[in-house]
């Protein structure tokens, strides 16, 4: 039985998510004395983090495909809910998670072109039917700026050897992805424009998380 809450942080690489993350778990376990669990996708487990060095391999590069990719993060998040998600939950404890399953959907879905009705199955059975209690979306209108500079984590085997067109094209298809899910979902989803200052995106976070546990509590 689920007791706990379970929070996702998901949009665009490189758009200030993890900044997000660890300001809101600074939040709950200085202010708020709170011990939550934090997750990343992929990784966060031994298989998970084995998923990850395969994904990020340099000499893997151009040569997993996106079926292959999206097996692969599904494998590692398969681990992650069995492994730690599913326990924590069942525990009462708060687990954040920098990426979950809405971040297939938009980047292999959206992005690479998979059918969304498999992803959704592969979701659905993978994260055994555990949707987060609050999802944070960060959104950017500027698809280059530093987020050029390096490849996107979540779709590693990407960009380097592709046009600037077809990075900017993919990134707009993936933020169209984000949009869509969350609009769907309203009350899931709190959506957050990236540009806004750190510390105004920090406190509308902690603002919104603090409400929900009070709500549960």
């Amino acid at each position: 039985m689920r007791k706990g809450l379970l929070i996702s942080f998901e949009g665009l690489d490189k758009v200030g998510k993890s900044t997000q993350v660890d300001r809101l778990m600074e939040h709950l376990t200085e202010h708020r004395k709170l011990n939550p669990i934090l997750v990343r996708e992929p990784g966060s487990t031994e298989v998970g983090e084995k998923i990850r060095d395969i994904l990020a391999d340099p000499a893997l590069k151009g040569k997993i495909s996106p079926l292959c990719e999206f097996m692969l993060y599904s494998a590692s998040r398969a681990q992650l809910v069995t492994e730690v998600i599913s326990p924590k939950l069942s525990a009462g404890e708060l687990v954040i998670a920098d990426r979950y399953y809405d971040s297939s959907s938009a980047y292999q879905g959206f992005g690479r072109g998979i059918s969304l009705e498999f992803i959704n199955k592969v979701n659905a059975t993978v994260t055994l039917d555990l949707v987060p209690d609050l999802s944070i979306l960060l959104t950017v209108e500027n698809f280059v700026s530093e987020s050029r500079k390096k490849p996107d984590r979540f779709a590693p085997n990407l960009f380097d050897d592709r046009l600037e067109q077809e990075f900017m094209d993919f990134r707009k298809k993936v933020q169209q992805g984000f949009w869509e899910i969350a609009q769907k979902e309203p009350d899931r989803f709190l959506v957050l424009d990236a540009n806004e200052k750190r510390e105004q995106l920090a406190k509308k976070i902690a603002a919104r998380v603090d409400k929900l546990i009070k709500e549960k509590s």
